[in-house]
């Protein structure tokens, strides 16, 4: 029997999978995506400034997930539900999020810097908008608002179980 699976993986190219049914299955490396997103990608001079709601593009301490990467993987694979019509037709890719982290801690501004198609994309959007509130970001330690970019990466694998015992 075949079962789709959801592929996830995150900045450092963590990756985890699971079935339509939630079940978490052991994931095997398919590939290693070991790359710091934010060194590839444009930024924005942003210098530090005294005016609290300008997100910082470079920051003393980054924001954080509450729990870490970890719980943040958790958090996606929890919440994530691979769309239908996408699955249906093969789409699969990573959609690269931005999004403002507050100083506290709510998400904000959520933009797609890089989409596969809208289903994807709507899907990433809505994930990052519910997430709970984050550790903020730090300069001096004080908590500043900041850009945080998430990879999500969607991928159909399939699992045949029927050689299986």
């Amino acid at each position: 029997m075949k079962k789709k699976l959801l592929l996830l993986s995150f900045l450092a190219g963590s990756l985890v999978a699971y079935s339509a049914d939630q079940e978490k299955k052991p994931a095997s490396r398919i590939q290693e995506e070991i790359t710091v997103v934010e060194d590839k990608l444009p930024q924005t001079p942003t210098e530090y400034t005294e005016e609290e709601s300008v997100p910082l593009v470079k920051v003393q301490k980054k924001a954080e997930f509450p729990g870490g990467k970890n719980k943040l993987m958790e958090y996606l694979i929890g919440n994530i539900k691979y769309p239908e019509e996408a699955a249906n037709k093969s789409i699969e890719g990573t959609v690269l999020v931005k999004f403002v982290v507050k100083k506290d801690g709510y998400v904000d501004n959520i933009n797609i810097l890089r989409g596969v198609d809208p289903i994807l994309d709507e899907e990433a959007i809505r994930v990052v908008k519910n997430m709970p509130k984050w550790i903020p970001a730090q300069n001096a330690g004080k908590d500043v608002a900041s850009y945080f970019t998430l990879p999500i990466r969607f991928s159909i694998g399939s699992e045949d179980k029927s050689d299986k015992k």
